[in-house]
C-alpha cells in the first residue's frame, strides 16, 4: 500500500501532472512497451558484444603476425638480391686477383715479347715514368723507384693483364675501373685514363686505403674488403671500392688487385623499392652513414640541410638536426642482423623492418605506416563488426517494431482528442519565427479555444509594438547616417586645412606650392576642377597660375586668362573683391563657359586679398549642381586666406633672397678690393720658403721663370681661396718624376685653407691698425680744434695738422655760398 501510495504521490507532484490526457495515455503505454524493449534489447547487445570482442582479438593476433612475416620477407629478398650483386663484385674481384696471380708465375708470359717496358716507359720530366695514352692500361711508377731488372720483368708479365681485365669491364658494366697496385708502387688502370698526369709524381700506391685494408697485415683471412662508398671525381657517380691481396703459391705477397664498382643502380633499386602504398626503403652502412633515403624519408626525419640532401652520402655529423627517431632507428639495428619493431613518427606509429647485407655490411630498412601494413586486420575486424552491428540492428528492428505498432495504437487513440492542441503549437510555433499574422482557429469549445483567442490578442499587441519601435529604430538611425556624413565632410575640410597649411610652411615657391594646394582641395572636397588665378602687374588680367584637372592644364599651357571685372565669375570676384557663386551655371548671367571645362553644372569663385588688395582668385568648379553648401564656403573661405597668406610670403621670400644676393655681392666686391688694394701697397706678389728660409717676391714672373729654367722639377699649383673667391696660389716645387699621391695632396690643401686664414686674419688686423690710426689722428686733431673758441684759430690749427698728418705741402679751406633756392 506504501508503495502505491509513493507512485501516485510522484506522478501526482511530476511534470505529468501538467500534460493533457493524450500525452498522458500515450506515456503511460509507452513507458510499459519501453521497459520491456530495454530489459531485453540490453541482454541480446551484451551477448552479442562480448562473443564480438573475442572474435576480433583473435583475429587482429593472427593477421598481425601475417603481416609483420609478409613484411619482413619483402626485406630479406630485396636484401638477398643486394647479397648477390655485392657476392657477384667479389668473384670478380677474387677472378681479377687470381688472373694477376697467375700471369706472374707463368713461366711461358715470362719469355714473351708482347710489351717491353725498357722501351715502353718513358721517363717524364718530373721524374714519374709513363705509358702511351693509346695503350690499353694506364702505367705509371712513381719518381722515386728504379726500373731495376726484376721491376721490369714484372711489369711485362703485368702488362698480359690487359688481355683479360677489358673483358671483364666490358662485361659488368658496374665496375668502373680495375686496377693494380704492386710493392714496388707499380699501378696498372683499365682503362687508360694517363694517370700519370692526374696523380702527382711521387704517389705511392701502397698507401690507399685500399691497398692497406688488402694487405696481408690487416686482412689475416686474404679476403676480400670493401670501402666505405663515395663520390666518383671522374662524375661516374656514386662508387664503392673492393680489393684483394695477390699471393704466389709460395706465400709472397705481390701487390693488391682492386675494382671500383658504381652503386648508382643499387640506390636507385633501394629508392624506387615499393613498400605498400606510403612505405618506403633505405639504406646505411656499417658506420651508420645515409647511403639511400628517398624525398618521403627526408620529410618523415626533419633533414632540411640542403648540404645533406645534395650528397649522396650523409654522415651522422651532419644529420643532427634529423628528427630523434632515425637516432632511435640506428641504435635499435645497431648490434642486430635482422628484426622488425615499431616506432612513433611524426605522430603516428610505422612499422621497421631491416635486414643485413652479409657482403658489405649493409642494412636494408623499410618503413612503413602500421595502419597500412594492419589494414587486412582492420578490414577482417570491420567485417566482423558490421555482422555484430547487423545482428543486432536486426534485433533492435524487431523491438523497435513491437514499440512502434504499440505507440501506433496509443497514438491513434489519443490524437483524436488532442488535435486541437496541435493547432495551437503549430501557431505559436510561427508566433516564435516572427511571424504575428499567424491566427489561431480552435473551436473545441473548451479552455483550449479560449487559449487561442487570448493568444490572437497578445500577436497583434506584439505586432503593433514591434512596427512602432521599427520605425523610430530607422528615424534615428538616418539621423545618425546623416550626422556622420556630415562628420566625415567637415573632417575632410578641417584635413584639406591642415595639408594646405603644411604645405605653406614648407614649401616657399609658388610653382610647386599652388598645384600641391589645387589638389587637396580636389581631393578632399570632390571637385573635378580646381583653379588658382594671379592678377598680373597692372591688374588688368587674371592670369591661371596653377589646376588639377586635364581640362585645368591645357589652359595653364595656353596661358589662360580673364579680364579682371568683365570675363566670368573669376573675373566678377577679382573685380569686385566679394566671393561668387553660381549653383547652377546654366542660369547664371555672369558665368564664362569655358569648352575646355565642358562638365561644369556649378562653380564658385573668392578672391585672395591682402590687406585689401586683390592678388587672385581661387576657382572651385562641380560637375553637380547645387554643389556648395556654407561649410563648403566657410572652408574655402579659410583656405583662400591661406593661399593669399602664401603668395605674399613668397613674395616677401622672393625680396628677401634678392636683398641677401645684393648684400653677398657688395661684401665679394668689397673684399676684393681690399686685397687688391694690399698687393698693390706692398708691391709683392708672394712668398718664396726653401730649407735657407722665407723670401718675398717681387714679381709674379719671379717663381715661373724659376721653375721653367729646371727641366728636373715640376710645380703642383692649389688655388688659396677665402669666402668662396681665390685671393692667391699655393705652389708647390717637387721633383719631375716623383708622383703626388691623394694623401699628399690633402695635405698641400690643407696647408693652402691654413694660409687663406692666416692672411685674412693678417689683412683683417692690418685694416683694423689702419683705421686704428685714423681714429687717433681724428681725435687728436678733433683735441686740438677744441682748445680756442676762436674760429680763425681753429682753421689754421685744421690745415695745420691735416698738412703733417697727410704730408702734403698745401691745405686750402674753401668756402662755398648757399644757393637760394628758385621761386
Amino acid at each position: 500500500m506504501k508503495l502505491r501510495s509513493s507512485i501516485q504521490d510522484l506522478l501526482t507532484n511530476s511534470v505529468l501532472r501538467r500534460l493533457n490526457l493524450r500525452a498522458k495515455l500515450t506515456l503511460g503505454n509507452l513507458a510499459i512497451t519501453f521497459l520491456v524493449v530495454i530489459v531485453m534489447g540490453t541482454y541480446v547487445y551484451l551477448r552479442i558484444q562480448e562473443a564480438s570482442t573475442q572474435l576480433i582479438a583473435s583475429v587482429e593476433e593472427n593477421a598481425r603476425a601475417r603481416a609483420e612475416e609478409d613484411l619482413q620477407s619483402a626485406n630479406r629478398e630485396q636484401a638477398a638480391f643486394l647479397e648477390s650483386f655485392f657476392e657477384n663484385m667479389s668473384r670478380n674481384t677474387l677472378v681479377a686477383a687470381t688472373s694477376v696471380q697467375n700471369i706472374l708465375e707463368d713461366d711461358q708470359l715470362e719469355n714473351s715479347s708482347y710489351w717491353d717496358a725498357d722501351t715502353q716507359l718513358i721517363r717524364l720530366p718530373s721524374g714519374s715514368w709513363d705509358n702511351a695514352n693509346t695503350e690499353t692500361a694506364s702505367v705509371f711508377i712513381p719518381s722515386d723507384v728504379i726500373l731495376t731488372g726484376s721491376l721490369v720483368r714484372k711489369l711485362n708479365l703485368l702488362k698480359h693483364s690487359e688481355l683479360v681485365f677489358p673483358s671483364m669491364l666490358k662485361g659488368s658494366p658496374d665496375i668502373v675501373a680495375i686496377y693494380f697496385g704492386g710493392q714496388n708502387k707499380e699501378t696498372f688502370y683499365y682503362p687508360n685514363i694517363d694517370l700519370a698526369n692526374i696523380v702527382p709524381p711521387d704517389f705511392d700506391v701502397t698507401g690507399r686505403q685500399w691497398y692497406v685494408a688488402a694487405n696481408p697485415d690487416n686482412n689475416l683471412q686474404n679476403s676480400v674488403v670493401w670501402s666505405a662508398p663515395y663520390q666518383d671525381a671522374a662524375l661516374n657517380g656514386l662508387v664503392i671500392t673492393t680489393s684483394a691481396p695477390v699471393i704466389d703459391s709460395s706465400g709472397n705477397f705481390q701487390g693488391v688487385t682492386a675494382m671500383d664498382v658504381q652503386i648508382t643502380r643499387i640506390i636507385d633499386f633501394v629508392a624506387n623499392s615499393q613498400v605498400g602504398e606510403n612505405g618506403y626503403a633505405f639504406l646505411i652502412d656499417s658506420n651508420n652513414r645515409l647511403i639511400s633515403l628517398p624525398e618521403q624519408g627526408f620529410i618523415d626525419f626533419a633533414i632540411t640541410d640542403e648540404n645533406a640532401k645534395l650528397s649522396a652520402i650523409m654522415d651522422p655529423a651532419v644529420l643532427t638536426s634529423a628528427s630523434p627517431e632515425l637516432l632511435e632507428i640506428m641504435d635499435a639495428i645497431k648490434s642486430k642482423d635482422n628484426g622488425i619493431f615499431s616506432i612513433i613518427l611524426n605522430g603516428s606509429e610505422r612499422h621497421v623492418a631491416f635486414y643485413k647485407v652479409q657482403q658489405v655490411q649493409y642494412k636494408l630498412i623499410y618503413i612503413i605506416p602500421s595502419e597500412e601494413l594492419f589494414s587486412g586486420r582492420a578490414a577482417i575486424a570491420d567485417q566482423i563488426s558490421r555482422e555484430t552491428r547487423t545482428t543486432i540492428n536486426f534485433s533492435l528492428l524487431l523491438i523497435a517494431m513491437v514499440f512502434v505498432l504499440a505507440a501506433a495504437a496509443s497514438f491513434s487513440i489519443s490524437n483524436f482528442f488532442t488535435s486541437p492542441l496541435q493547432t495551437l503549437n503549430q501557431s505559436a510555433g510561427e508566433i516564435i519565427k516572427g511571424n504575428f499574422n499567424t491566427r489561431v482557429n480552435v473551436t473545441s469549445g473548451d479552455e483550449l479555444e479560449t487559449l487561442a483567442i487570448t493568444l490572437n490578442t497578445m500577436t497583434d499587441t506584439v505586432k503593433d509594438l514591434i512596427f512602432s519601435l521599427e520605425q523610430r529604430v530607422l528615424d534615428r538611425t538616418a539621423e545618425l547616417q546623416k550626422a556622420n556624413n556630415e562628420g566625415e565632410r567637415r573632417g575632410k575640410q578641417y584635413e584639406a586645412i591642415a595639408k594646405v597649411a603644411q604645405a605653406i610652411t614648407t614649401q616657399k615657391n609658388l610653382k610647386e606650392l599652388l598645384p600641391q594646394v589645387a589638389a587637396v582641395i580636389s581631393e578632399q572636397f570632390g571637385f573635378y576642377h580646381v583653379g588658382i588665378f594671379l592678377n598680373d602687374a597692372m591688374n588688368k588680367y587674371a592670369v591661371l597660375a596653377a589646376a588639377n584637372s586635364e581640362g585645368g592644364r591645357k589652359m595653364l599651357r595656353r596661358g589662360h586668362q580673364l579680364k579682371v571685372g568683365a570675363q566670368g565669375i573669376v573675373g566678377y570676384a577679382t573685380g569686385t573683391k566679394k566671393p561668387r557663386i553660381a549653383l547652377s551655371v546654366g542660369d547664371d548671367a555672369v558665368y564664362f563657359n569655358n569648352p575646355d571645362l565642358p562638365e561644369t553644372q556649378s562653380e564658385l569663385a573668392l578672391p585672395l586679398l591682402e590687406a585689401g588688395n586683390v592678388l587672385g582668385a581661387l576657382d572651385v568648379q562641380s560637375r553637380e549642381s547645387n554643389a556648395f553648401s556654407n561649410e563648403d564656403l566657410e572652408a574655402l573661405s579659410i583656405l583662400a586666406e591661406l593661399v593669399s597668406i602664401a603668395i605674399q610670403n613668397a613674395k616677401l621670400y622672393e625680396q628677401m633672397d634678392r636683398s641677401l644676393a645684393e648684400a653677398e655681392a657688395a661684401s665679394r666686391r668689397f673684399f676684393r678690393e681690399n686685397w687688391n688694394r694690399l698687393a698693390e701697397e706692398f708691391k709683392i706678389s708672394g712668398y718664396r720658403y726653401t730649407a735657407g728660409g722665407t723670401t718675398p717676391l717681387s714679381s709674379s714672373n719671379e717663381s715661373i721663370e724659376m721653375t721653367t729654367g729646371n727641366t728636373d722639377h715640376k710645380q703642383v699649383m692649389v688655388p688659396i681661396i677665402m669666402r668662396g673667391q681665390e685671393i692667391g696660389e699655393l705652389s708647390v716645387i717637387v721633383p719631375k718624376d716623383e708622383s703626388i699621391k691623394s694623401d699628399q695632396m690633402d695635405i698641400i690643401r690643407a696647408v693652402a685653407d691654413r694660409v687663406a686664414v692666416i692672411a685674412e686674419n693678417a689683412r683683417l688686423f692690418d685694416e683694423t691698425t689702419r683705421r686704428a690710426e685714423r681714429e687717433r689722428l681724428v681725435t687728436d686733431i678733433s683735441t686740438k680744434i677744441r682748445s680756442t673758441n676762436d674760429p680763425q684759430a681753429m682753421i689754421e690749427t685744421a690745415i695745420r695738422e691735416l698738412r703733417d698728418a697727410l704730408k702734403v705741402s698745401r691745405v686750402e679751406v674753401i668756402p662755398q655760398k648757399k644757393k637760394s633756392p628758385d621761386v
